[in-house]
């Protein structure tokens, strides 16, 4: 748009998987979640200080390793050795004196998978282990889903929430549905 001499470019959201989702095949389920992400690394002897802060004033509890924390639709989760991440509310100012905080909301794609074959189908995409008595509500992991590099999460006992980068979006939609159908053939009454 061009406003006098000025050339205005205007940027307008798009979804990392289009108008490809919501889906549903069989009893399984796939929603894309559009919520803000940020990611946390506390500055070197100030973890004790980070968490403080997030347990104090955001109202979210600090996360162990592997550990998925919420509070309403905020979530504080362990990300790796290094970092935490938050989804859906953005972390306070005060935060950033004590740790790096990055946004990198649009450099990922999100997605919650649900319902009674959830763990069928994730079976099928990942090498965890992810029977309930190994990978229990509140939960989350770092692993491969097929070949992309991915954050997993259990959100609630038939809910996982799917994190790959944004540019692996169409690759995590085609292996999801992909076993989907697979696991909808499987149970399909003849």
């Amino acid at each position: 748009i061009q406003r006098g001499d000025v050339f205005v470019v205007e940027l307008s959201f798009l979804s990392a998987t289009g108008s490809e989702l919501p889906i549903k095949i069989g009893n399984v389920s796939a929603t894309e979640v559009n919520a803000s992400l940020h990611l946390v690394a506390p500055f070197h002897g100030k973890s004790t200080q980070a968490a403080k802060v997030v347990n104090n004033e955001m109202g979210l509890d600090w996360p162990g390793i592997h550990e998925l924390k919420r509070k309403g639709k905020s979530y504080a989760f362990w990300f790796d050795h290094n970092h935490i991440a938050f989804m859906g509310k953005a972390p306070l100012a005060k935060l950033a004196r004590v740790a790096a905080v990055t946004d990198v909301s649009d450099g990922w794609c999100i997605v919650d998978v649900c319902g009674n074959d959830v763990r069928d189908v994730l079976a099928r995409l990942t090498p965890l282990d992810i029977r309930k008595k190994y990978f229990k509500t509140g939960m989350t992991q770092r692993s491969m889903i097929m070949h992309a590099q991915a954050s997993i999460s259990c959100v609630e006992k038939s809910q996982f929430r799917l994190m790959v980068f944004r540019s692996m979006a169409q690759t995590l939609l085609h292996d999801l549905t992909t076993a989907m159908k697979s696991v909808a053939a499987r149970t399909q009454k003849v």
